[in-house]
Formats: structure tokens, sequence, C-alpha cells
């Protein structure tokens, strides 16, 4: 696609101030294709956006309903140059996204739930994929829900999904772009080496399982303290504090609280 939003390519590259940009109509996922792009060394920040998607990811291989012209799902690159980075996009994105919708709905209250998704109201309404390609190059997915109503969403999802719309905002998704691209620069652009304090103190005003007990999908059961400066979530095992890297966790019940 020559032209999105009303704008040309060009036009919404020089707004976002990415090198490259390839809008789509359909993609199977825009991870994949920005994956391409990675083997054909596109430089950072390269950017891919699908007005749908037929097969698009979340974590752990499951599919992310990516419907046509009701959100944005866009990838680009990143270069790595250290392990422990990947560790720490998806906080970083996640940060990005959620003062995007900050940005732009006001009176919104954003929150992250470690490691990779956003929430309002208690529901999610953006997710993070970041998938290596290579030596020293990350594709980072960002799926975000603009326009969907209840009915829109798959059965399975309506009650724990919400969209931007849906929770009462309005918002051009060129102008979010727009937001989120500014924000991504200032998290990612160079990428640090860890979480400093200020960065993990906005992390924890918007942490929904901090003081939780909560559930690792290995099976691992504690409480959240928080996120350590590599991005490592925090649980408190039997009075042992533990570092989880990797995987996903659940909160083990509706009644769980966060401690005050």
């Amino acid at each position: 696609m020559r032209y999105w939003e009303g704008e040309s390519t060009a036009v919404w590259e020089r707004k976002w101030n990415v090198p490259y940009l390839e809008i789509h109509e359909s993609l199977p996922s825009t991870n994949d294709r920005a994956r391409e792009l990675a083997r054909e060394r596109a430089i950072p920040f390269s950017v891919v956006i699908a007005e749908a998607q037929t097969a698009g990811k979340g974590r752990a291989g499951k599919r992310w309903d990516s419907p046509a012209g009701m959100g944005l799902w866009l990838s680009f690159l990143l270069t790595s140059r250290s392990q422990r980075e990947p560790v720490l996009v998806p906080i970083l994105a996640g940060l990005a996204v959620a003062r995007a919708i900050e940005a732009l709905c006001s009176g919104s209250e954003p929150k992250i739930k470690w490691p990779n998704d956003i929430e309002l109201d208690g529901r999610k309404v953006a997710g993070i994929l970041c998938e290596g390609e290579g030596t020293g190059t990350l594709v980072v997915g960002i799926g975000v829900n603009v326009r969907q109503a209840e009915e829109d969403f798959d059965r399975i999802l309506q009650g724990r999904a919400i969209s931007l719309e849906g929770a009462g905002y309005f918002v051009e998704r060129g102008e979010f772009i727009c937001a989120l691209f500014s924000e991504v620069h200032r998290f990612l652009d160079p990428l640090p080496k860890f979480l400093d304090e200020s960065l993990r103190r906005e992390f924890e005003c918007r942490d929904t399982l901090i003081g939780r007990m909560v559930s690792t999908d290995t099976g691992l059961q504690g409480r959240a303290m928080g996120i350590s400066s590599d991005g490592a979530l925090i649980l408190e095992v039997d009075g042992i504090l533990s570092a989880i890297r990797a995987g996903s966790v659940r909160v083990n019940s509706a009644q769980s609280k966060k401690q005050t």
C-alpha cells in the first residue's frame, strides 16, 4: 500500500522518524515479514504494518486475532549487542505502548502484566512479541486493539480483551503510531543494558502482578515482588526470591490482591 490513513508511506516515515516502512492490506504475520527484511539486511527501526494478519502470533504459539481495520498490527527491527538486552525489550516496548495510550487517551491508566501484556480496565488491550532473527537482530511485534466492540472478539476473548474504543477512547491510528514511536525511540534507541531506578519505578506503578500470588507456566508458585534491573520477574517462594526470565505467569485467583 502506498497510502494509509490518508497519507503516503513517505509522509508516515518522516512523521514516525523511521527509515523504512511497508504497509500491507494483509499478511500472515508482520513479524514474519520483518524477519525477511532482517535477512535482507534492512536497518534498525524498519517497520512493517498490516491492515489484517491471517496468522498473527502471540506468545507460546498462541494466535493473535488481527481483524482488518480494527487495530494496529506492526513489527519493527532492532539491533541487539548483548544477551541481556532481549530480556528488557518487551518491558521497554510495553512502557512505550502504555505511554502512547496515556498521551492520547486522557484519563486512561494503562497497566502492564509481565512480560508483554498491556491492560486497560483489567483487560488486555495490547501485546508484544519479540523474536530473534540471526545474530544481533530482534523483531519486535506490537498489536493494539483499537476499534473492536465486545462482539468483534472471539468468544474465548470476550470479557478478557478490550479495544481503545471499547474503553471509550477514540484515536487516529497514524497519530497513535506517532506517539508510540516517539516513546520507542526514547526507550530503545539505543537499547540500555539494564533498567535504571526510574524505569523500574515507572514499571512498578503500572505492574498488575506486584504483591499477587502467581504461578509460572513451569508450575512455580509465589508472590510477585516486582522486576529486577535485567527485566526478570522476582518471585518470593517460601521466603526465597527467585528470578523468572522466560515464560509467562497467571494470577492464582480472583481474590489475590496487591499488598498494601
